[in-house]
């Protein structure tokens, strides 16, 4: 028969779920280690994590005032809307770049004026928008100028560079004499022939011109002969392309023939006149003749 239950004299040992067991109340009244509760080293609720640095640096780059950012923008499009606007003021209304001067570079002294005249430049001309190729052809047209370039000098003078017309040949005409270029053109008259330009002698009732093949034949041989030699030159005869030939001083001839070759025979015939003779032949160079 079964006794009741011998007491030892000692308490119960608790288990692994006595422990386990505490009140709630209990592991709450206990600071968890290593993780303040309060104080200064508590982090407050709502704060950002990470360092005071980088809380800096997301408070840089926080947008900007939608309002200043407004502000910006209008107060830049006002500035750009008064550039623009003096800028069309000063190149289209004011007078600051109209042209006050017209300057003639390279023209003989009496070809100044005439020039300012066919520029026709008037008061109030922008220097900015002028034509220039305008006042280009406007000059050419003058007998005498062989070339015109035009620049801009700013803020108001326009620059009218001319070249004119060097005479090679002086055609005689009534009253004088026409001074004929190397083209072969004949662009002024005077009342006798300028020492050192040859005369030039076309057949009669031929008057000088670029397209008349004389004239033209007789100017490509006068421009292909050496300074030294052209110097010695007094009349040049052109009967056509082909029958070319001129008088040197010393009354000696030269048959020169076609309007072809002429460096070639420059060259022949400054070798034959180291010879005495009244007639030198170099309308064939490689059978030149001395007479």
């Amino acid at each position: 028969m079964t006794g009741p239950a011998r007491s030892t004299g000692r308490p119960a040992r608790a288990g692994r779920s006595g422990r386990a067991g505490r009140a709630p109340s209990e592991r709450a009244g206990r600071p968890e280690r290593g993780r303040p509760t309060g104080g200064a080293g508590a982090r407050p609720e709502g704060a950002a994590a990470g360092s005071p640095g980088r809380a800096r640096r997301t408070a840089r780059t926080a947008p900007a005032d939608p309002g200043r950012r407004r502000r910006g923008l209008w107060i830049g499009l006002a500035v750009g809307i008064l550039v623009l606007a003096a800028l069309v003021w000063v190149t289209v209304f004011s007078p600051l770049l109209d042209v006050r001067d017209v300057q003639v570079v390279g023209a003989a002294p009496d070809q100044v004026e005439p020039i300012r005249a066919a520029a026709a430049v008037g008061p109030g001309t922008s220097l900015l928008w002028l034509d220039g190729d305008e006042v280009v052809e406007r000059v050419r047209t003058l007998p005498r100028i062989a070339a015109v370039a035009v620049s801009r000098g700013w803020p108001g003078t326009l620059v009218v560079t001319v070249a004119e017309r060097e005479p090679v040949l002086a055609a005689p005409v009534p009253g004088g004499v026409l001074l004929v270029d190397a083209t072969g053109f004949g662009y002024r008259t005077l009342p006798e022939r300028p020492a050192g330009v040859p005369t030039l002698t076309l057949p009669p009732g031929v008057l000088p011109s670029p397209d008349e093949a004389g004239t033209r034949a007789a100017a490509d041989v006068a421009v292909a002969l050496p300074a030294t030699l052209r110097a010695e030159v007094l009349e040049v005869r052109a009967n056509g392309r082909f029958g070319v030939s001129f008088v040197l001083s010393g009354n000696r001839e030269v048959r020169w023939g076609a309007d072809t070759d002429n460096e070639r025979k420059a060259a022949v015939l400054a070798a034959l006149l180291t010879r005495p003779g009244s007639v030198y032949d170099v309308s064939t160079p490689d059978l030149a003749v001395v007479r």
